[in-house]
């Protein structure tokens, strides 16, 4: 009978390590959905650290030198940005509505090239018959476009409303997080053991540091960018240069794709004018981009963010397929908060680990000389 009982208590010993893998692995997959259900408050949440980490440093200033409480100093910094961007709209707004209007005044010579490009293509279907017939692409390519126009159309208060609230969320989130910064990190360094709490507060600082540097200098390559195309529209002749230079401007929120999928637009518009036009304006921002790499970012944002050019890329392409624009926005960012820990933490953890094995025995990755020097 004790027999029995003792092979009983060992199976259950034995599937209990079972039970608890399988245990873990479904909280584990649960937690995965949940972040991911999550995924557009976590996005908030996230965005808010960015402008709250880009807000921090003038507001210090401020608290430092006007004495002015870290809140009212942010909401300050909040007005003079709302104020700038009415200035900017103010100044833009009269000559991109002229440039809309213009447009209907473009129509008909619009109108005029595209039967110009229906005839080259009709004379490209008689030699290659298997082309589907030009009228049935655009009437399709047209449906599409206004499908996707009505949905939009019908969609836009509820989006609008929504874009509100994650304004609001992010500019109330933001402004907390500011005021209470010290008091969040004091928290996290109370959770830490005493050895590894320097050294946790100087990885927290440098990150808050990095993401607030990069968001600032962010916003200044987009003004100097989205002046140089302005100024090289007008230069060139290209017509709506103000709507093409804010897209452009935008643009470059999303590193490396982002530039260039703006300006899709622009180039289209190009080609509309003539090859003259379009190869200028080809040109012009393959010039604007070379300057922005090797003279304006490396200035403005010098190195704040030295993160290899394919994780950029791979963490632009995560973001962009979980959260859209806004994830792709915020990918580089959090990836270099994540070089910033797998630098600074898991490198030096597992040399550590890998130096302790080596102490320990002859493992491969220890020294000849460290195990003749064991042994004697």
């Amino acid at each position: 009978m004790s027999t029995r009982a003792g092979s009983g208590e060992s199976l259950v010993r034995r599937a209990l390590p079972v039970y608890i893998a399988l245990a873990l692995a479904l909280l584990t997959a649960v937690s995965i959905l949940l972040l991911y259900a999550l995924r557009h408050v976590l996005l908030i949440l996230f965005v808010s650290i960015l402008f709250a980490a880009a807000l921090s440093g003038p507001s210090e200033w401020l608290h430092d030198r006007l004495r002015l409480p870290r809140g009212i100093a942010a909401v300050l910094i909040y007005v003079v940005a709302f104020a700038v961007l009415v200035g900017v709209g103010w100044l833009v707004v009269p000559p991109l509505l002229g440039q809309v209007a213009e447009f209907a005044d473009r129509a008909p010579q619009y109108a005029d090239r595209y039967d110009g490009i229906r005839k080259a293509y009709g004379d490209l279907r008689r030699d290659y018959p298997a082309l589907p017939p030009f009228d049935d692409q655009m009437s399709r390519l047209g449906n599409a476009i206004l499908d996707r126009a009505g949905e939009r159309a019908s969609s836009l208060p509820g989006n609008l409303f929504s874009m509100f609230l994650d304004l609001l969320s992010v500019f109330v989130i933001s402004l907390l997080l500011v005021t209470n910064r010290m008091r969040l990190r004091g928290f996290t360094l109370s959770l830490v053991g005493h050895d590894h709490r320097d050294r946790v507060a100087e990885i927290l600082d440098r990150s808050w540091a990095r993401i607030g540097v990069y968001l600032r200098a962010k916003v200044i390559v987009m003004a100097i960018v989205g002046a140089l195309t302005y100024v090289a529209l007008l230069v060139i002749g290209v017509p709506f240069a103000v709507p093409l230079a804010i897209i452009v401007a935008f643009g470059e929120l999303i590193p490396r794709a982002g530039p260039w999928l703006a300006r899709i637009p622009l180039l289209s518009i190009a080609a509309l004018e003539g090859p003259r036009t379009f190869f200028l304006t080809l040109a012009a921002s393959i010039l604007i981009e070379n300057l922005k790499g090797y003279v304006i970012s490396p200035f403005v944002e010098g190195d704040q963010l030295d993160i290899h050019p394919l994780v950029v890329f791979v963490a632009v392409l995560v973001g962009a397929t979980l959260a859209g624009p806004a994830g792709a926005f915020v990918a580089v960012p959090a990836a270099a908060i994540v070089d910033i820990v797998v630098r600074e933490v898991l490198v030096p953890w597992r040399k550590e680990q890998i130096a302790d094995a080596g102490g320990l025995g002859e493992g491969p990755l220890r020294p000849a000389g460290a195990r003749t020097a064991a042994r004697s």
